[in-house]
């Protein structure tokens, strides 16, 4: 795979501009990532090893009206 070409379009369809010192981090990243895939691809897993289908997000606790702002 052409990693570079690959951030081109990446960054062409998304309408991203990388700056040149970004462009060999997200280059190198994409190359990290991509070795990893296999493994993550090729573990097996059970059906009772699926998350759960629905996130239910927890409200932040209140804040004390007798604490002073930091």
């Amino acid at each position: 795979m052409d990693y570079e070409r690959y951030v081109d379009a990446q960054c062409e369809l998304l309408g991203l501009v990388l700056t040149p010192a970004q462009r060999p981090g997200v280059v190198r990243y994409l190359q990290l990532v991509a070795g990893f895939a296999p493994r993550v691809m090729d573990f097996p897993l059970a059906p009772s090893d699926e998350s759960g289908n629905t996130f239910v997000p927890v409200a932040p606790p209140a804040a004390s009206t007798t604490e002073a702002p930091q």
